[in-house]
């Protein structure tokens, strides 16, 4: 799936910047890195999220 329709299937639970570093780590098949607990809580998606915050 392209990287742009994966941003729009997520765009109920995240916003348009969060969903953009969603989709291209679930592209890329790595972890996504981040500080924002409400981002690592997200539903609906298809990578491992780990948290520094």
């Amino acid at each position: 799936m392209p990287l742009t329709g994966r941003i729009w299937e997520l765009r109920a639970h995240l916003t348009a910047y969060d969903a953009a570093f969603v989709a291209l780590a679930e592209i890329l098949d790595v972890p996504l890195l981040t500080m924002d607990r409400k981002l690592a809580r997200a539903h609906g998606l298809r990578v491992t999220i780990e948290c520094f915050a």
